[in-house]
């Protein structure tokens, strides 16, 4: 199955498989409601975005390069915005999603203390029969008890459903950080020939 997923991908050098985004302008990687803002300070298109997301968990372990690409050549100054963009915008989210890995983190730490604080007053009154009437002592000491799980579980169940996800992301987000930008140009604008394609190998 794994075979026959990365079979998909082009190889771009070595081991190396190619992510393929094409595109007729460089600008169509880029959110368009701000056509006055530089590259850099522009949002990536969340299309553009969620298709490299994905295509990394897909192709999990194995080393790989972004290639875009273009009908046309573009200056140079134009593809190092382009991998500046990438590079800062999903460095952002890396950020985004170590200040919500923290949030969960600190939420299940309370959740856990305020479970053992339930758990701890549910045996005091337990070993207090004295002070309250059976029934009472009952009903105090199993409704204690039901919340002091229902807190301890909701801290675990944080950190097994949630934490995983996020540095799951987090390492995603790392990865393109990291990547290598590449681009292809070719002389027609109707399709993307191999015969007729240019390969710009500038590393970011």
């Amino acid at each position: 199955m794994k075979q026959d997923i990365l079979s998909r991908y082009d190889t771009h050098t070595g081991r190396r498989l190619a992510i393929d985004v094409s595109v007729g302008r460089i600008e169509e990687l880029f959110e368009d409601f701000d056509s006055a803002a530089s590259y850099v300070k522009k949002d990536l298109d969340q299309d553009f975005v969620e298709y490299l997301i994905e295509c990394v968990r897909e192709i999990s372990r194995y080393d790989f390069v972004i290639r875009i690409n273009l009908p046309a050549p573009v200056q140079e100054n134009h593809r190092k915005r382009v991998r500046k963009s990438i590079k800062y915008y999903f460095r952002y989210l890396e950020l985004l999603e170590r200040r919500k890995l923290r949030r969960v983190l600190w939420r299940s730490f309370l959740l856990f203390c305020l479970g053992m604080f339930l758990l701890i007053i549910s045996l005091n009154i337990r070993g207090s029969a004295e002070q309250f009437g059976a029934l009472m002592q009952e009903l105090l000491v199993e409704g204690l008890t039901v919340a002091a799980w229902v807190s301890l579980w909701t801290a675990f169940a944080s950190l097994i459903f949630e934490l995983t996800g996020i540095i799951s992301d987090i390492r995603i987000y790392r990865r393109i950080a990291g990547l290598q930008v590449i681009f292809k140009t070719s002389n027609f604008s109707k399709a993307f020939n191999a015969k007729d394609i240019k390969e710009d190998k500038v590393a970011v």
